[in-house]
């Protein structure tokens, strides 16, 4: 990529910082202050040779249009890795859905956004889990949820109203992140503000009573400082009122010191929604039971109440060599509440041949409700220096974690009565429940890192890091239905990463890389008196591939071959039964990916990949149905995914666009082989756009997803698959000002 294009990008995903005269500190005190450093900014090192005006360097003045219609759905500078570079210097595979093209499809939720990423398949709502359940590359990655770099783990349905972008980086990453991260991690980047001042308002309408409102304001407020706030609401009445959606959203960041050695950004966040939840269908002879896709089995009386509270302190200091001291500190308060309606079975009996009206459908209830408290602080120090001849980017990190979950148990739940698949009875349910506190799991996480990448030449470059990680948690089981006794677990791991990459010039980058994972048994907020007594569980990646840059930068291609072995399965985490041996299980996902963001022409955008994975269960507990499942396909990685998307401007007013989504045949994760071979039938989703660009100011956008109304299963689990929404249409009225 040519440095005009470099800039290019930058500009349009970040704000260029400047730096004070170097103040030399000792090593410990870096990464022990309680300076901090937002995730969500994307900064280059200040260019050697700016003047300086007494501390500070003169303000660099970013001219051009910042204006979404100018990106790409390019990814352009990304701190997945921690260090602020391009993607083609990190030795992984990364995928970026920026907020352009998250604005041309009207995506509205983190779970549609990453619809757009191959490899990510989700799991449907189940028995211990609420919110975003999200696997990659077939291995869980709901602990692996970053807001701006920072563990976001609450159990919440994300939305996407302050989204500047979602990146998703594949393999594992310990040694950037800590726990977790077996398939990857997705992280979420929130927009911040900027010097200028400038408004967007987007109001959405659509089928099934959808209204969505957006609002964006950027406020300048000083030479150094700016205000954002944003707004949402969104209100949906799917299924016809039957089941629905009603969230409500609130972003505020003051950012000042902007273009100075010292900046700092103050940030809350609250997001709410009550919503009728649809839990999912049934399984029936190992596909899913024919149930309409337009009726829902809860009751009117259903309810998913959650809500997310954070605020977040960050500061960077900047040095007028480049180097950078960021850290950030996180305060959130989480709370989730949930009453919902599962069908248990039908009728004896019922086959697929005589499914029919009169099928009778018996019901349950699914009660849940928890509340979180997480603290977080982070800090990396990035500095740049020449040993041995050799120029090193050295990275140096510590964060902390403090979590704290309590779950509530009801009793005296109303049983939910038997309906028919043609009445689909919904009336309400007198609640009769009585809340009592189940259990309190509280943890801490202490991490140390190093990585430094070294330009051995020209064109060889070499990736290498170590990160110590301590993760204790305490499980209070008093207020179980039978108490059990307290349990407490302290584990200590070494994550490691390498990587290789040859770039011959700016525009190709091969690379291969070699990174470690750990998954505690208490890093999903319990123990059970099997695991609390089981160490890690340990991952592994392997990954080659390369990165193209064609088109004079316009347009990036990628592709990669990559192995993720889990190999010593934990077979009584949350996604597998109970009852069998621990760590006796052993896994892997091998894929091939190939992947395209870009402008193939001044008019002609497209985003789209393919992904082919296979996946392996290789060894399992003693049990004979444990024994049962090896050779099988774990669940959750469909052999083939692809996607695209394109528009196309076709003058000065309009334009068009469209995409395709297909999934192969794809069933739930269990281990359990009779859940395992249930099979949800292979999809293809056809979507399309159209805009009218009225003015510079306006535009009116019109989106239709699932043009030919087919009935497909998006998300699954061992006790049902979920059918996804119908044919919707959207219409939405944009204004800048």
């Amino acid at each position: 990529m040519t440095p005009q294009k470099i800039a290019k990008i930058a500009k349009t995903n970040s704000e260029s910082g400047q730096t004070s005269e170097k103040a030399l500190l000792p090593l410990g005190a870096l990464m022990l202050a309680m300076s901090v450093s937002s995730w969500a900014q994307s900064t280059l090192p200040a260019t050697e040779g700016s003047p300086v005006e007494g501390k500070t360097l003169a303000p660099v003045v970013v001219t051009g249009s910042r204006g979404r219609d100018e990106q790409t759905y390019q990814s352009g500078i990304t701190s997945s890795g921690k260090v602020p570079v391009l993607a083609k210097d990190i030795p992984q595979s990364l995928t970026v859905v920026n907020e352009k093209l998250l604005h041309d499809q009207g995506k509205d939720t983190m779970k549609s956004a990453l619809e757009n990423v191959i490899g990510i398949t989700f799991e449907a709502g189940e028995g211990g889990r609420i919110g975003d359940n999200i696997r990659l590359r077939g291995f869980s990655v709901v602990g692996d949820i970053y807001l701006d770099g920072v563990r976001d783990i609450a159990q919440y349905n994300r939305d996407t109203f302050n989204y500047d972008r979602v990146e998703v980086l594949r393999g594992s990453a310990s040694m950037l992140f800590g726990r977790g991260s077996t398939g990857g991690v997705v992280n979420q980047v929130s927009k911040i503000p900027r010097l200028m001042t400038e408004q967007e308002v987007n109001v959405t309408v659509g089928t099934g009573n959808y209204l969505r409102t957006t609002g964006d304001f950027n406020i300048k407020t000083d030479d150094d400082a700016a205000l954002r706030i944003g707004t949402m609401t969104t209100d949906w009445d799917g299924l016809g009122g039957k089941a629905s959606t009603s969230r409500r959203g609130l972003s505020l960041d003051y950012r000042l010191g902007i273009g100075t050695a010292d900046e700092f950004m103050f940030s809350l966040y609250h997001l709410n929604y009550n919503d009728k939840p649809v839990l999912g269908g049934r399984w029936l002879q190992g596909i899913p039971a024919p149930l309409p896709a337009d009726k829902w089995y809860g009751a009117n009386s259903d309810y998913q109440k959650d809500s997310a509270d954070f605020a977040t302190l960050t500061h960077t200091h900047r040095w007028t060599d480049g180097s950078t001291l960021r850290t950030v500190v996180r305060d959130g308060h989480y709370t989730r509440d949930l009453w919902a309606t599962q069908i248990n079975a039908f009728g004896a009996g019922v086959t697929q041949a005589n499914f029919g009206p009169d099928t009778v459908v018996n019901r349950g209830s699914q009660t849940r409700g928890a509340e979180d408290h997480h603290t977080f602080v982070q800090s990396d120090f990035i500095t740049t220096t020449d040993w041995f001849g050799r120029k090193n980017q050295l990275l140096l990190g510590t964060d902390i974690a403090r979590e704290n979950t309590t779950v509530y148990r009801y009793t005296g739940t109303p049983a939910r009565p038997s309906t028919t698949v043609g009445l689909a009875d919904n009336s309400s349910l007198t609640d009769t429940r009585l809340r009592l506190k189940s259990t309190e799991f509280t943890s801490t996480a202490i991490g140390l890192y190093a990585q430094d990448t070294i330009n051995l030449t020209p064109y060889w470059k070499v990736v290498g890091g170590l990160r110590m990680d301590n993760f204790a948690g305490d499980y209070d089981r008093s207020g179980l239905a039978t108490p059990g006794t307290p349990l407490s677990r302290s584990d200590t791991v070494l994550s490691k990463r390498l990587g290789v990459m040859y770039q011959p010039n700016d525009e190709v980058s091969y690379y291969t890389s070699y990174g470690t994972s750990f998954n505690t048994s208490g890093d999903l907020y319990q123990y059970d008196a099997n695991s609390a007594k089981t160490p890690p569980e340990s991952s592994r990646n392997l990954e080659i591939g390369a990165k193209l840059e064609l088109l004079d930068g316009d347009l990036s291609l990628r592709t990669a071959l990559a192995r993720t072995d889990k190999y010593n399965e934990r077979n009584t985490d949350v996604n597998q039964a109970t009852g069998e041996y621990l760590l006796s299980g052993q896994r892997h996902t091998n894929s091939l990916e190939f992947e395209v963001a870009g402008r193939l022409n001044p008019k002609w955008d497209i985003f789209g990949g393919i992904a082919f994975m296979h996946g392996v269960i290789d060894k399992a507990g003693s049990s004979s149905a444990a024994q049962a499942t090896v050779g099988l396909n774990p669940g959750l990685t469909p052999n083939v995914q692809a996607n695209v998307w394109s528009t196309y401007r076709v003058d000065e007013k309009w334009r068009v666009g469209g995409g395709a989504t297909h999934v192969s045949v794809n069933g739930p994760s269990s281990a359990n082989p009779v859940a395992l071979a249930n099979r949800a039938p292979a999809y293809t989703r056809l979507d399309a756009m159209l805009e009218l660009i009225v003015n510079k100011s306006n535009t009116v956008k019109f989106n239709m997803d699932n043009l030919t109304n087919q009935i497909y299963y998006s998300s699954l689990y061992q006790g049902w698959p979920t059918v996804a929404p119908l044919r919707t249409a959207r219409m939405t009225l944009t204004s800048k000002f």
